[in-house]
């Protein structure tokens, strides 16, 4: 595929650092499972909001969680089917990897949209592409209207090619680009018969989860677009009319980089506060020590020489730091001879105490 036309400014460049960043960031900061998982729900219960006020038909916060939850009798099944649907997506999304036998294609797009739009529409128009000159479904799609027609392309191979070019083309051009080419295309074109704003969306996500940014499938992908819905759509017809990607570009990337930002703020904040524990710690500690507890926190369980080699110090001070680590009762023996490992003490500490012993 030829590189469609854009610019590399300064702008973009500034978005992709924010994003990988923040990515090393949270990959750095590790949560363990009870904390990550209720925050991933959380991320999710907001998809589902905000993919209700993309297509026009707003649910609110307490029933996305409830959707999510699946805790939904108490709701309209046929109203919210589009909402269970999506869910469905989600999960699939979730546990997609690379054994997956559906590669970065246009048959994976089409399983993606018939998750979306299956009971929504007519069974023929499930996971249908259309020719580009017939008009698309506008059910719960607020993007079909934007875009052209093209008669003389073949929808399916243009976009195995576009999708070949984002999986497999040996440009330089970055990976969060390329879902940003592919994302105007998908807006321009309207490829399926039904339901192209919500599988674009989700063919998104699913491609930077593959690709390495968006760990644990937890970026807010529809959140991210609602937030500038409008400036996106200003920014798509600005492109067209000037044939150049780059305000699209720039106004995807920037949404995306911002929502990025603020999930690894939200989880260094949790980290530190129930996972890394900051306070009295840091004044009677040594930065070795605050790392091994840290590794501990996650990890569960080290050995003395796992813990040297490690931080690159000796065999004694390795020693002393983890006899300290004892003598507080930060950390505590288990085992014995070369079987001897150490994991957190469960032990609830005085920090009145501790603050005594700092003083004497």
């Amino acid at each position: 595929m030829k590189t469609p036309n854009y610019t590399i400014t300064n702008l973009i460049l500034s978005y992709l650092i924010k994003y990988e960043l923040s990515l090393a960031d949270i990959r750095y900061h590790l949560l363990p499972d009870d904390l990550l998982e209720p925050l991933i729900e959380k991320y999710l219960a907001e998809d589902l909001e905000n993919l209700g006020n993309l297509v026009g038909n707003p649910i609110g916060y307490n029933n996305a969680l409830l959707i999510q939850r699946g805790s939904t009798s108490s709701l309209n099944r046929k109203k919210i089917k589009l909402f269970t649907n999506f869910r469905s997506a989600k999960e699939f999304i979730s546990s997609y990897n690379n054994t997956n036998s559906l590669k970065p294609s246009v048959d994976l797009t089409s399983h993606i949209n018939k998750l979306v739009v299956e009971d929504l529409v007519e069974e023929w128009d499930i996971a249908a592409l259309r020719t580009f000159s017939e008009k698309p479904n506008d059910i719960y799609d607020t993007w079909y209207k934007y875009r052209d027609f093209y008669p003389q392309i073949e929808p399916g191979n243009y976009f195995a090619e576009i999708i070949d070019w984002v999986a497999n083309g040996k440009d330089s051009n970055h990976k969060l680009i390329k879902t940003g080419v592919l994302l105007y295309e998908f807006i321009d074109k309207a490829p399926y018969t039904a339901g192209n704003q919500i599988t674009s969306l989700l063919t998104i996500e699913l491609l930077t989860k593959k690709y390495g940014y968006n760990p644990n499938n937890i970026f807010p992908f529809f959140r991210s677009i609602y937030d500038i819905s409008s400036d996106l759509i200003y920014a798509f017809r600005l492109s067209k009319s000037q044939r150049d990607l780059t305000p699209f570009l720039e106004a995807y990337l920037y949404t995306i980089s911002k929502t990025a930002v603020e999930i690894s703020n939200e989880i260094n904040t949790i980290f530190s506060k129930k996972v890394k524990k900051e306070g009295s710690r840091e004044l009677e500690l040594n930065q070795r020590q605050i790392q091994l507890l840290d590794y501990l926190s996650v990890n569960k369980k080290i050995t003395r020489s796992k813990f040297t080699k490690m931080m690159g110090t000796s065999f004694m001070t390795s020693y002393r730091d983890i006899q300290n680590l004892i003598q507080k009762k930060y950390i505590k023996q288990k085992g014995k001879g070369r079987g001897t490992y150490y994991v957190l003490n469960d032990e609830t500490r005085d920090e009145d105490l501790i603050l005594d012993d700092i003083i004497i």
